[in-house]
Protein backbone atom coordinates (compact mmCIF):
# COMPACT_ATOMS: atom_id res chain seq x y z
CA UNK A 1 0.00 0.00 0.00
CA UNK A 2 1.10 3.42 -0.68
CA UNK A 3 1.44 5.61 2.32
CA UNK A 4 2.04 9.36 2.90
CA UNK A 5 5.71 8.72 3.71
CA UNK A 6 6.17 6.93 0.53
CA UNK A 7 5.40 10.12 -1.29
CA UNK A 8 9.34 10.80 -2.18
CA UNK A 9 9.37 7.47 -3.63
CA UNK A 10 6.15 7.69 -5.93
CA UNK A 11 7.57 11.29 -7.17
CA UNK A 12 10.73 9.66 -7.73
CA UNK A 13 8.85 7.14 -10.34
CA UNK A 14 6.89 9.26 -11.38
CA UNK A 15 8.20 9.03 -14.78
CA UNK A 16 7.84 5.30 -15.05
CA UNK A 17 4.68 5.45 -14.08
CA UNK A 18 3.43 7.94 -16.42
CA UNK A 19 4.79 5.76 -19.12
CA UNK A 20 2.13 2.93 -18.19
CA UNK A 21 -0.96 5.74 -18.72
CA UNK A 22 -2.76 5.72 -20.96
CA UNK A 23 -4.09 9.30 -22.89
CA UNK A 24 -4.53 11.76 -21.40
CA UNK A 25 -1.36 11.71 -19.97
CA UNK A 26 -0.89 15.33 -20.29
CA UNK A 27 -3.72 15.94 -18.30
CA UNK A 28 -1.75 13.72 -15.25
CA UNK A 29 1.14 15.93 -14.35
CA UNK A 30 -0.75 18.34 -12.40
CA UNK A 31 -1.80 15.76 -9.90
CA UNK A 32 2.05 15.03 -9.17
CA UNK A 33 2.63 18.93 -8.19
CA UNK A 34 0.53 18.25 -5.80
CA UNK A 35 1.82 14.88 -4.42
CA UNK A 36 4.10 16.41 -2.10
CA UNK A 37 1.68 18.15 0.27
CA UNK A 38 0.12 14.25 0.46
CA UNK A 39 -1.95 13.94 3.65
CA UNK A 40 -2.25 11.56 5.97
CA UNK A 41 -4.40 8.26 4.23
CA UNK A 42 -7.26 6.35 5.50
CA UNK A 43 -6.96 2.43 4.79
CA UNK A 44 -10.05 2.62 2.59
CA UNK A 45 -8.18 5.04 0.02
CA UNK A 46 -5.05 3.55 0.30
CA UNK A 47 -6.13 0.65 -1.63
CA UNK A 48 -6.87 2.98 -4.51
CA UNK A 49 -3.39 3.37 -5.24
CA UNK A 50 -2.27 -0.16 -5.81
CA UNK A 51 -3.49 -0.45 -9.20
CA UNK A 52 -1.00 2.51 -10.55
CA UNK A 53 -0.81 1.72 -14.12
CA UNK A 54 -4.78 2.89 -14.36
CA UNK A 55 -5.10 6.50 -15.43
CA UNK A 56 -7.84 6.99 -13.12
CA UNK A 57 -6.02 6.05 -10.19
CA UNK A 58 -3.62 9.17 -10.75
CA UNK A 59 -6.14 11.34 -11.59
CA UNK A 60 -7.89 10.38 -8.52
CA UNK A 61 -4.55 11.26 -5.98
CA UNK A 62 -5.38 14.96 -7.52
CA UNK A 63 -8.50 14.66 -5.63
CA UNK A 64 -7.65 13.28 -3.01
CA UNK A 65 -4.24 15.24 -2.28
CA UNK A 66 -6.70 18.15 -1.96
CA UNK A 67 -8.63 18.71 1.09
CA UNK A 68 -11.87 17.68 -0.19
CA UNK A 69 -10.78 14.02 1.13
CA UNK A 70 -9.33 15.76 4.71
CA UNK A 71 -12.73 17.69 5.04
CA UNK A 72 -15.20 14.40 5.40
CA UNK A 73 -12.08 13.02 7.98
CA UNK A 74 -12.90 16.65 9.80
CA UNK A 75 -16.37 16.35 9.79
CA UNK A 76 -18.73 16.82 12.59
CA UNK A 77 -17.78 14.89 15.92
CA UNK A 78 -20.98 13.55 16.36
CA UNK A 79 -20.94 11.54 13.17
CA UNK A 80 -20.43 7.86 13.80
CA UNK A 81 -17.65 5.57 11.82
CA UNK A 82 -20.56 4.01 10.27
CA UNK A 83 -21.99 7.32 8.11
CA UNK A 84 -18.68 9.47 8.22
CA UNK A 85 -17.59 7.82 5.08
CA UNK A 86 -21.13 7.77 3.26
CA UNK A 87 -21.89 10.49 0.59
CA UNK A 88 -24.97 11.32 -1.40
CA UNK A 89 -24.29 12.23 -4.77
CA UNK A 90 -26.90 14.77 -6.72
CA UNK A 91 -27.38 12.48 -9.63
CA UNK A 92 -28.46 14.93 -12.77
CA UNK A 93 -28.31 11.99 -15.56
CA UNK A 94 -25.54 14.33 -17.03
CA UNK A 95 -21.97 13.56 -17.54
CA UNK A 96 -20.75 15.11 -14.91
CA UNK A 97 -22.36 14.17 -11.70
CA UNK A 98 -21.74 10.69 -13.00
CA UNK A 99 -18.10 11.01 -13.06
CA UNK A 100 -18.15 12.85 -9.72
CA UNK A 101 -20.19 9.37 -8.30
CA UNK A 102 -17.38 6.93 -9.80
CA UNK A 103 -14.45 9.16 -8.57
CA UNK A 104 -15.92 9.03 -5.21
CA UNK A 105 -16.53 5.35 -4.99
CA UNK A 106 -13.44 4.67 -6.41
CA UNK A 107 -11.76 6.80 -3.59
CA UNK A 108 -13.47 5.01 -1.28
CA UNK A 109 -16.57 6.46 -0.16
CA UNK A 110 -19.51 4.44 0.38
CA UNK A 111 -21.83 6.29 -2.19
CA UNK A 112 -25.77 6.62 -2.70
CA UNK A 113 -27.49 8.51 -5.68
CA UNK A 114 -30.49 11.37 -5.06
CA UNK A 115 -32.04 12.18 -8.44
CA UNK A 116 -33.70 15.62 -7.36
CA UNK A 117 -36.91 16.64 -9.20
CA UNK A 118 -36.91 20.27 -8.85
CA UNK A 119 -39.66 21.54 -11.71
CA UNK A 120 -42.67 19.55 -13.49
CA UNK A 121 -43.35 21.28 -16.94
CA UNK A 122 -46.49 18.90 -16.75
CA UNK A 123 -47.67 21.13 -14.46
CA UNK A 124 -46.69 23.96 -16.45
CA UNK A 125 -48.17 22.92 -19.47
CA UNK A 126 -49.52 19.64 -19.49
CA UNK A 127 -46.81 18.61 -22.16
CA UNK A 128 -42.97 17.55 -21.43
CA UNK A 129 -41.73 19.24 -24.61
CA UNK A 130 -39.03 20.95 -23.24
CA UNK A 131 -38.08 19.38 -19.68
CA UNK A 132 -35.73 16.20 -20.26
CA UNK A 133 -36.90 15.10 -16.27
CA UNK A 134 -37.49 11.72 -17.40
CA UNK A 135 -35.06 11.18 -19.81
CA UNK A 136 -32.90 12.35 -17.28
CA UNK A 137 -34.10 10.18 -14.00
CA UNK A 138 -33.70 7.15 -16.60
CA UNK A 139 -29.77 7.71 -17.72
CA UNK A 140 -29.69 8.78 -14.03
CA UNK A 141 -30.59 5.40 -12.96
CA UNK A 142 -28.64 3.73 -15.86
CA UNK A 143 -25.44 5.05 -14.23
CA UNK A 144 -25.96 4.36 -10.82
CA UNK A 145 -26.73 0.66 -12.43
CA UNK A 146 -23.58 0.87 -13.81
CA UNK A 147 -21.49 2.12 -10.71
CA UNK A 148 -24.03 -0.45 -8.26
CA UNK A 149 -25.14 2.50 -6.19
CA UNK A 150 -28.60 2.87 -4.78
CA UNK A 151 -30.61 6.04 -6.34
CA UNK A 152 -33.16 7.89 -4.00
CA UNK A 153 -35.70 10.18 -5.82
CA UNK A 154 -36.18 13.24 -3.69
CA UNK A 155 -39.07 15.94 -4.59
CA UNK A 156 -38.65 19.48 -3.99
CA UNK A 157 -40.99 21.12 -6.67
CA UNK A 158 -42.99 22.55 -4.24
CA UNK A 159 -39.72 24.37 -2.37
CA UNK A 160 -38.56 24.70 -5.67
CA UNK A 161 -41.35 27.06 -6.68
CA UNK A 162 -41.66 28.90 -3.32
CA UNK A 163 -38.19 29.47 -2.70
CA UNK A 164 -36.84 29.95 -6.53
CA UNK A 165 -39.38 30.16 -9.08
CA UNK A 166 -42.16 32.52 -7.53
CA UNK A 167 -38.84 35.14 -6.44
CA UNK A 168 -37.74 34.65 -10.00
CA UNK A 169 -41.16 35.94 -11.58
CA UNK A 170 -41.60 38.96 -8.99
CA UNK A 171 -37.97 40.21 -9.63
CA UNK A 172 -39.05 39.89 -13.61
CA UNK A 173 -42.32 41.68 -13.26
CA UNK A 174 -40.41 44.88 -12.29
CA UNK A 175 -37.67 45.16 -14.78
CA UNK A 176 -35.05 43.10 -13.44
CA UNK A 177 -32.70 40.16 -14.63
CA UNK A 178 -32.23 37.64 -11.78
CA UNK A 179 -30.09 34.70 -12.23
CA UNK A 180 -32.64 31.46 -10.53
CA UNK A 181 -29.68 29.38 -10.42
CA UNK A 182 -28.04 30.89 -7.57
CA UNK A 183 -31.32 30.97 -5.55
CA UNK A 184 -31.59 27.02 -6.94
CA UNK A 185 -28.19 26.14 -5.63
CA UNK A 186 -28.59 28.12 -2.27
CA UNK A 187 -31.66 26.90 -1.46
CA UNK A 188 -32.25 23.12 -3.17
CA UNK A 189 -28.94 21.73 -3.86
CA UNK A 190 -26.99 22.66 -0.75
CA UNK A 191 -30.67 23.34 1.30
CA UNK A 192 -33.20 20.98 0.73
CA UNK A 193 -30.69 18.40 -0.38
CA UNK A 194 -28.36 18.51 2.52
CA UNK A 195 -31.63 18.11 4.70
CA UNK A 196 -32.57 15.07 2.71
CA UNK A 197 -29.75 13.34 2.63
CA UNK A 198 -28.88 13.77 6.32
CA UNK A 199 -33.10 13.22 7.54
CA UNK A 200 -33.91 10.95 5.60
CA UNK A 201 -30.46 8.72 4.21
CA UNK A 202 -28.42 9.51 7.62
CA UNK A 203 -25.73 10.91 5.55
CA UNK A 204 -23.68 14.23 6.66
CA UNK A 205 -22.24 14.59 3.36
CA UNK A 206 -22.92 15.89 -0.17
CA UNK A 207 -21.28 15.96 -3.38
CA UNK A 208 -22.52 17.30 -6.97
CA UNK A 209 -21.06 17.61 -10.48
CA UNK A 210 -19.87 21.55 -9.74
CA UNK A 211 -16.17 22.54 -11.10
CA UNK A 212 -15.90 24.36 -8.28
CA UNK A 213 -13.07 23.12 -5.03
CA UNK A 214 -12.95 23.51 -1.23
CA UNK A 215 -9.65 23.81 0.61
CA UNK A 216 -9.66 23.25 4.38
CA UNK A 217 -8.39 26.21 5.91
CA UNK A 218 -5.61 24.62 8.87
CA UNK A 219 -6.55 25.39 12.49
CA UNK A 220 -3.39 26.29 13.21
CA UNK A 221 -3.71 29.47 10.34
CA UNK A 222 -4.56 32.65 11.34
CA UNK A 223 -5.12 36.02 9.41
CA UNK A 224 -2.63 38.75 10.46
CA UNK A 225 -5.64 41.27 9.95
CA UNK A 226 -7.25 41.84 13.29
CA UNK A 227 -10.94 43.81 12.90
CA UNK A 228 -11.18 45.84 15.93
CA UNK A 229 -14.03 47.77 14.67
CA UNK A 230 -16.20 44.12 13.71
CA UNK A 231 -19.65 42.83 15.80
CA UNK A 232 -19.72 39.12 15.80
CA UNK A 233 -23.39 39.86 16.35
CA UNK A 234 -23.68 41.47 12.92
CA UNK A 235 -25.41 38.39 11.25
CA UNK A 236 -22.20 37.75 8.71
CA UNK A 237 -20.94 33.61 9.14
CA UNK A 238 -17.83 32.37 8.28
CA UNK A 239 -17.54 28.76 6.77
CA UNK A 240 -15.92 27.01 9.44
CA UNK A 241 -12.65 25.40 7.94
CA UNK A 242 -13.20 25.57 4.31
CA UNK A 243 -13.52 28.31 1.18
CA UNK A 244 -15.03 28.06 -1.69
CA UNK A 245 -12.29 27.96 -4.79
CA UNK A 246 -12.84 28.41 -8.58
CA UNK A 247 -11.83 24.95 -10.47
CA UNK A 248 -9.21 24.40 -12.47
CA UNK A 249 -10.93 24.24 -15.43
CA UNK A 250 -11.92 28.33 -16.18
CA UNK A 251 -14.03 27.73 -18.89
CA UNK A 252 -16.22 25.44 -16.56
CA UNK A 253 -15.55 27.36 -13.23
CA UNK A 254 -18.69 27.15 -11.49
CA UNK A 255 -17.79 28.66 -8.34
CA UNK A 256 -19.88 31.96 -9.54
CA UNK A 257 -23.30 30.10 -9.71
CA UNK A 258 -22.17 28.72 -5.67
CA UNK A 259 -21.23 32.36 -4.20
CA UNK A 260 -24.35 32.60 -2.35
CA UNK A 261 -24.81 29.37 -0.80
CA UNK A 262 -24.86 29.70 3.25
CA UNK A 263 -21.50 29.48 4.43
CA UNK A 264 -22.20 26.66 7.07
CA UNK A 265 -22.82 24.17 3.88
CA UNK A 266 -19.67 24.33 2.87
CA UNK A 267 -18.40 21.98 5.47
CA UNK A 268 -20.72 19.25 4.55
CA UNK A 269 -19.93 19.45 0.63
CA UNK A 270 -17.47 17.68 -1.90
CA UNK A 271 -16.59 18.71 -5.15
CA UNK A 272 -14.94 15.42 -7.04
CA UNK A 273 -14.78 17.60 -10.79
CA UNK A 274 -12.69 20.90 -9.26
CA UNK A 275 -9.69 19.33 -10.11
CA UNK A 276 -10.05 18.13 -13.54
CA UNK A 277 -10.95 19.63 -16.88
CA UNK A 278 -13.91 19.36 -18.48
CA UNK A 279 -12.82 17.46 -21.47
CA UNK A 280 -10.52 14.96 -18.98
CA UNK A 281 -14.23 14.26 -17.27
CA UNK A 282 -15.46 12.96 -20.59
CA UNK A 283 -12.41 11.12 -21.31
CA UNK A 284 -13.20 9.07 -17.94
CA UNK A 285 -16.58 8.62 -18.72
CA UNK A 286 -15.99 7.32 -21.81
CA UNK A 287 -13.17 4.70 -21.33
CA UNK A 288 -16.10 3.45 -18.44
CA UNK A 289 -18.92 3.51 -20.54
CA UNK A 290 -20.97 5.54 -18.50
CA UNK A 291 -24.25 5.96 -19.75
CA UNK A 292 -23.94 9.80 -20.35
CA UNK A 293 -20.49 9.82 -21.82
CA UNK A 294 -21.70 11.90 -24.71
CA UNK A 295 -24.91 13.55 -23.57
CA UNK A 296 -24.81 17.49 -24.12
CA UNK A 297 -24.23 19.87 -21.10
CA UNK A 298 -27.64 21.08 -20.23
CA UNK A 299 -27.56 25.38 -21.02
CA UNK A 300 -29.61 28.11 -19.76
CA UNK A 301 -31.54 28.58 -16.82
CA UNK A 302 -32.56 25.70 -15.34
CA UNK A 303 -36.65 25.82 -15.90
CA UNK A 304 -35.90 27.10 -19.35
CA UNK A 305 -33.62 25.12 -20.93
CA UNK A 306 -32.85 26.03 -24.47
CA UNK A 307 -36.76 27.84 -24.86
CA UNK A 308 -37.10 30.95 -25.93
CA UNK A 309 -36.69 33.03 -22.53
CA UNK A 310 -39.30 35.92 -24.29
CA UNK A 311 -41.85 33.02 -24.97
CA UNK A 312 -41.38 31.44 -21.88
CA UNK A 313 -42.25 34.53 -19.38
CA UNK A 314 -45.60 35.35 -21.33
CA UNK A 315 -46.97 32.05 -20.11
CA UNK A 316 -46.77 33.70 -17.13
CA UNK A 317 -46.35 37.74 -16.85
CA UNK A 318 -48.71 40.07 -18.43
CA UNK A 319 -46.69 41.64 -21.84
CA UNK A 320 -45.19 45.02 -20.84
CA UNK A 321 -44.87 46.74 -24.56
CA UNK A 322 -42.46 49.90 -24.75
CA UNK A 323 -40.12 52.11 -27.26
CA UNK A 324 -36.73 51.93 -28.09
CA UNK A 325 -34.90 54.93 -28.26
CA UNK A 326 -31.57 55.55 -29.13
CA UNK A 327 -29.10 56.89 -26.71
CA UNK A 328 -27.53 59.38 -29.60
CA UNK A 329 -30.43 61.30 -30.68
CA UNK A 330 -33.17 60.57 -28.64
CA UNK A 331 -35.30 59.30 -31.93
CA UNK A 332 -37.87 56.14 -31.25
CA UNK A 333 -36.53 53.81 -33.45
CA UNK A 334 -39.41 51.30 -32.92
CA UNK A 335 -41.72 49.04 -30.80
CA UNK A 336 -40.72 46.73 -27.98
CA UNK A 337 -42.76 43.96 -27.80
CA UNK A 338 -42.11 43.32 -23.90
CA UNK A 339 -39.50 45.21 -21.79
CA UNK A 340 -39.86 42.43 -18.96
CA UNK A 341 -37.42 40.23 -21.63
CA UNK A 342 -34.63 42.12 -22.94
CA UNK A 343 -31.64 42.95 -20.82
CA UNK A 344 -28.38 45.51 -20.60
CA UNK A 345 -26.00 44.45 -23.11
CA UNK A 346 -27.72 41.61 -25.39
CA UNK A 347 -29.25 42.64 -28.77
CA UNK A 348 -32.79 44.05 -28.73
CA UNK A 349 -33.57 42.40 -32.50
CA UNK A 350 -35.12 45.69 -34.32
CA UNK A 351 -35.99 45.43 -37.16
CA UNK A 352 -34.49 47.16 -40.26
CA UNK A 353 -32.09 48.35 -38.37
CA UNK A 354 -29.04 49.39 -40.48
CA UNK A 355 -26.24 49.03 -37.70
CA UNK A 356 -25.41 46.45 -34.68
CA UNK A 357 -27.71 47.69 -31.93
CA UNK A 358 -27.26 46.77 -27.90
CA UNK A 359 -29.50 47.57 -25.04
CA UNK A 360 -27.57 50.40 -22.86
CA UNK A 361 -30.58 50.39 -20.22
CA UNK A 362 -34.66 50.22 -19.62
CA UNK A 363 -36.74 52.24 -18.12
CA UNK A 364 -39.52 50.02 -16.45
CA UNK A 365 -41.67 53.23 -15.01
CA UNK A 366 -41.94 54.69 -18.65
CA UNK A 367 -41.28 51.91 -21.03
CA UNK A 368 -38.39 53.27 -22.72
CA UNK A 369 -35.51 50.97 -23.73
CA UNK A 370 -32.37 52.72 -24.65
CA UNK A 371 -29.96 51.33 -27.41
CA UNK A 372 -26.52 52.11 -28.65
CA UNK A 373 -25.07 51.37 -32.05
CA UNK A 374 -21.83 49.45 -31.65
CA UNK A 375 -20.59 46.88 -29.32
CA UNK A 376 -17.62 49.57 -28.20
CA UNK A 377 -20.62 52.47 -27.75
CA UNK A 378 -19.88 54.15 -24.54
CA UNK A 379 -23.40 53.54 -23.52
CA UNK A 380 -22.39 49.95 -23.02
CA UNK A 381 -19.66 50.80 -20.31
CA UNK A 382 -19.82 52.04 -16.73
CA UNK A 383 -16.73 52.76 -14.00
CA UNK A 384 -19.44 52.30 -10.99
CA UNK A 385 -22.35 50.15 -9.48
CA UNK A 386 -24.28 50.28 -6.33
CA UNK A 387 -24.81 46.49 -4.60
CA UNK A 388 -27.25 45.50 -2.66
CA UNK A 389 -26.16 44.13 1.37
CA UNK A 390 -23.23 41.32 0.02
CA UNK A 391 -24.07 37.76 0.94
CA UNK A 392 -20.35 37.04 2.24
CA UNK A 393 -18.36 33.69 2.52
CA UNK A 394 -15.25 35.20 4.07
CA UNK A 395 -15.34 37.06 7.42
CA UNK A 396 -12.35 38.10 7.08
CA UNK A 397 -12.80 40.34 4.27
CA UNK A 398 -16.08 41.74 5.53
CA UNK A 399 -14.05 42.65 8.55
CA UNK A 400 -12.06 44.27 6.14
CA UNK A 401 -14.37 46.08 4.34
CA UNK A 402 -16.05 47.68 7.35
CA UNK A 403 -13.28 49.02 9.30
CA UNK A 404 -11.19 50.09 6.58
CA UNK A 405 -14.42 51.27 4.79
CA UNK A 406 -13.06 49.96 1.40
CA UNK A 407 -12.16 46.71 -0.11
CA UNK A 408 -10.09 45.66 -3.13
CA UNK A 409 -10.24 42.28 -4.63
CA UNK A 410 -11.54 40.55 -8.21
CA UNK A 411 -15.37 40.63 -9.16
CA UNK A 412 -17.12 38.72 -11.91
CA UNK A 413 -20.58 40.02 -13.08
CA UNK A 414 -21.76 37.83 -15.11
CA UNK A 415 -21.36 33.52 -15.59
CA UNK A 416 -18.24 33.20 -17.94
CA UNK A 417 -16.39 36.41 -17.46
CA UNK A 418 -12.99 36.90 -16.70
CA UNK A 419 -12.22 38.17 -13.21
CA UNK A 420 -11.25 41.99 -13.05
CA UNK A 421 -10.07 44.16 -10.67
CA UNK A 422 -12.46 46.98 -8.17
CA UNK A 423 -12.37 47.99 -5.01
CA UNK A 424 -15.66 48.66 -2.83
CA UNK A 425 -16.77 51.10 -0.41
CA UNK A 426 -19.42 50.99 2.21
CA UNK A 427 -22.15 53.11 1.82
CA UNK A 428 -24.86 53.84 4.80
CA UNK A 429 -28.81 55.04 4.42
CA UNK A 430 -28.04 58.41 5.53
CA UNK A 431 -25.04 59.44 2.91
CA UNK A 432 -25.09 61.41 -0.09
CA UNK A 433 -24.12 58.85 -2.55
CA UNK A 434 -22.02 61.19 -4.59
CA UNK A 435 -19.29 61.38 -2.23
CA UNK A 436 -18.80 57.91 -2.50
CA UNK A 437 -18.07 58.80 -6.33
CA UNK A 438 -20.94 56.89 -7.67
CA UNK A 439 -23.91 58.36 -9.74
CA UNK A 440 -26.69 56.84 -10.97
CA UNK A 441 -26.97 55.99 -14.52
CA UNK A 442 -30.14 57.50 -16.18
CA UNK A 443 -30.59 55.07 -18.70
CA UNK A 444 -31.72 53.06 -15.95
CA UNK A 445 -35.36 53.53 -14.35
CA UNK A 446 -36.20 51.09 -11.12
CA UNK A 447 -39.46 50.90 -9.49
CA UNK A 448 -39.76 52.73 -5.97
CA UNK A 449 -38.84 49.29 -3.98
CA UNK A 450 -35.68 49.14 -6.08
CA UNK A 451 -34.21 52.32 -5.89
CA UNK A 452 -33.95 52.81 -2.57
CA UNK A 453 -30.54 52.53 -0.84
CA UNK A 454 -30.44 50.77 2.51
CA UNK A 455 -27.35 50.40 5.00
CA UNK A 456 -25.15 47.90 4.19
CA UNK A 457 -25.33 48.84 0.26
CA UNK A 458 -21.79 48.53 -1.66
CA UNK A 459 -20.96 50.89 -4.06
CA UNK A 460 -18.24 49.29 -6.63
CA UNK A 461 -15.48 51.22 -8.37
CA UNK A 462 -13.87 49.08 -11.79
CA UNK A 463 -10.61 49.75 -12.77
CA UNK A 464 -11.20 49.80 -15.90
CA UNK A 465 -14.97 50.01 -17.71
CA UNK A 466 -17.40 46.89 -17.06
CA UNK A 467 -20.33 46.75 -19.40
CA UNK A 468 -23.77 44.70 -19.26
CA UNK A 469 -23.96 45.92 -15.35
CA UNK A 470 -27.50 44.14 -14.87
CA UNK A 471 -29.59 45.18 -11.96
CA UNK A 472 -30.53 42.06 -10.07
CA UNK A 473 -27.49 39.68 -11.64
CA UNK A 474 -25.20 38.37 -9.17
CA UNK A 475 -21.67 40.12 -8.09
CA UNK A 476 -19.73 37.85 -7.24
CA UNK A 477 -16.25 38.33 -5.35
CA UNK A 478 -12.73 37.03 -5.33
CA UNK A 479 -9.79 37.06 -3.94
CA UNK A 480 -7.46 35.28 -6.40
CA UNK A 481 -9.05 31.84 -6.48
CA UNK A 482 -11.03 31.89 -3.27
CA UNK A 483 -14.87 33.13 -3.97
CA UNK A 484 -15.47 35.91 -0.94
CA UNK A 485 -19.05 36.26 -1.89
CA UNK A 486 -21.50 37.81 -3.84
CA UNK A 487 -23.96 40.58 -4.33
CA UNK A 488 -26.69 41.44 -6.39
CA UNK A 489 -26.25 44.54 -8.32
CA UNK A 490 -28.81 47.80 -7.28
CA UNK A 491 -28.01 49.70 -10.14
CA UNK A 492 -25.45 50.64 -12.67
CA UNK A 493 -23.52 54.27 -12.40
CA UNK A 494 -23.53 56.82 -15.01
CA UNK A 495 -22.24 55.44 -18.08
CA UNK A 496 -19.33 56.76 -20.25
CA UNK A 497 -21.38 58.04 -22.76
CA UNK A 498 -23.17 60.07 -20.06
CA UNK A 499 -20.11 61.17 -18.28
CA UNK A 500 -18.81 62.45 -21.02
CA UNK A 501 -22.23 64.69 -22.19
CA UNK A 502 -21.65 65.61 -18.73
CA UNK A 503 -24.33 64.05 -17.06
CA UNK A 504 -27.17 66.53 -17.84
CA UNK A 505 -30.55 65.29 -17.80
CA UNK A 506 -32.75 64.69 -20.98
CA UNK A 507 -36.17 64.98 -21.87
CA UNK A 508 -36.63 61.61 -23.78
Amino acid sequence: MLRSSNAAAVLKNYPLLLGKLEAPSSNLAPAFAISAQLFPLSTWAETQYKVIDDSLSLLLRRFLSTTSHQTLQQGKKHNTEETKNKIAVGISGGVDSAVAALLLKQAGYEVVGVFMRNWDETEETGKTRHCTIEKDFKDASAVCTQLNIPLYEADFIAQYWNEVFTKFLAECSRGLTPNPDLACNRHIKFGALLEFAKRQLGVEMVATGHYARIKKIPSSSSSAFIATCSDENDGVLQAKKVQLLQGIDGTKDQSYFLASIHPEALNSVLFPLGEFEKSTVREIAAKYKLVPAEKRSSAGICFIGRRNFAEFLEQYLPIVPGRFIDVDNGKDVGRCENILSVTIGQRPGIGGASDRTYVAGKDINTGIVYIAKGRNHPALTTKSAMLRTPHWLSREHFDRLKCDKELQCEYKARYGQKSAKCTLKLVHSEEITAEKGFKKSRFCGLQAEDSKINDGYVVVHFDKPAGAITPQQEFVMYDGDVCIGSAAIAMPGQTLHEEREGGENHNF
